[in-house]
């Protein structure tokens, strides 16, 4: 039996598009007897480092070209999490379990909290809020074209009566784990939060409404170019050049 209307099947198939794909050395990290291929590259020992949580139709070998390369050259290691079912990692995923891997990704990391900064983008800026809300001492928090009302999200995609339920139990569900606003003032860490004007998936205003939830030290930066899925291949230098800043700055 689910243990959450969110654990239902139905809401998952509509939010969790795994693909399967091989790639080099993956890092294996087990969360409750499921193996997850997430990815680590430590040229830095004793530095900062990015643990990221992708999109819900990305997987680890996506941020390998590009991503992981330049993070690599500002001076950073670097943690692709991945989620059950994705790439080659054992299990299926919920919107809840991947929230439950978050112990074994930050112990996997093997840095000090106090040098990490957390990546979400998209649905994976749920995720790593989850993380900061958890882990006190990370001190940075990057979100790129995040989610600041999931319940919006969700009821484009799943209505009350396709899981059996009521507007007000799921909304009552969605703010149990995903009450975005409180996660974020009860944050106290450094935020940046990066967004395309051209989104039409995530409007804007999502991000307007996450920084305004930010405490600082918070930065928004918005681009002038690039969808949802296409922020930093419109804007590459600027995007990584934000980040390099970002990190500077922990």
């Amino acid at each position: 039996m689910a243990v959450s209307l969110l654990e239902e099947s139905t809401v998952n198939k509509r939010f969790l598009f795994p693909r399967e794909k091989q790639f080099d050395s993956p890092y294996w990290l087990e969360s409750e007897k499921n193996k997850l291929s997430c990815y680590r590259l430590m040229n830095h020992p004793d530095g900062k480092m990015i643990v990221v949580f992708h999109a819900s139709s990305e997987i680890v070998a996506d941020y390998l070209d590009v991503f992981v390369k330049e993070i690599d050259k500002m001076g950073y290691n670097v943690l692709i999490a991945e989620y059950r079912g994705y790439s080659l990692s054992e299990g299926y995923a919920t919107l809840i379990n991947i929230l439950e891997d978050s112990n074994a990704i930050i112990g996997g990391s093997k840095t000090a909290h106090e040098k990490i900064a957390v990546f979400g983008r998209s649905l994976g800026s749920l995720y790593a809020l989850n993380v900061v809300t958890r882990f006190k001492k990370i001190k940075g928090l990057i979100i790129d074209n995040g989610i600041a009302d999931f319940y919006e999200r969700l009821s484009r995609r799943v209505s009350p009566e396709d899981i059996d339920t009521t507007e007000k139990k799921l909304r009552t569900e969605v703010l149990k784990y995903f009450n975005i606003q409180k996660m974020l003032k009860n944050y106290k860490g450094n935020t940046l939060i990066m967004h395309s004007n051209e989104d039409r998936i995530m409007p804007v205003e999502h991000a307007k409404k996450l920084y305004a939830w930010a405490n600082e030290p918070k930065l928004l930066k918005l681009f002038p170019e690039g969808e949802h899925n296409l922020l930093y291949e419109f804007n590459r230098e600027s995007y990584f050049h934000t980040i390099k800043m970002f990190m500077e700055s922990l």
